[in-house]
């Protein structure tokens, strides 16, 4: 793992300035207040589940990867998961999972 982001809260933070985000937005995002956005990139406090899973999302990233730091590719399968669920068009979705299955076949 990279030492520089061997943290929670250094994982947070890069990908928070990875989305362009300033703690004040991600903040907002979450309904939160900015200080403790800043605690938690300062690994000050513990961040309870449900909120890493927000975090998750409002960051595009994984639970797993801010929490353990594996590599957005070790975690593929929840990234697709993760997209799959973002379109709420049942229709879309379909097409969506045909599009993936098609290229799978490619391969």
């Amino acid at each position: 793992m990279n030492r520089e982001l061997d943290t929670i809260g250094k994982r947070i933070r890069a990908c928070r300035k990875d989305m362009g985000y300033s703690q004040e937005t991600l903040a907002a995002m979450l309904y939160m207040k900015k200080t403790t956005i800043c605690r938690y990139e300062k690994d000050e406090h513990d961040i309870p589940s449900s909120i890493i899973v927000d975090l998750a999302k409002a960051l595009q990233t994984t639970p797993n990867y801010l929490l353990m730091g594996e590599s957005h590719e070790d975690s593929w399968e929840e990234e697709v998961i993760r997209i799959l669920d973002w379109i709420k068009d049942p229709a879309m979705r379909k097409l969506a999972i045909r599009q993936l299955q098609c290229i799978a076949d490619m391969i």
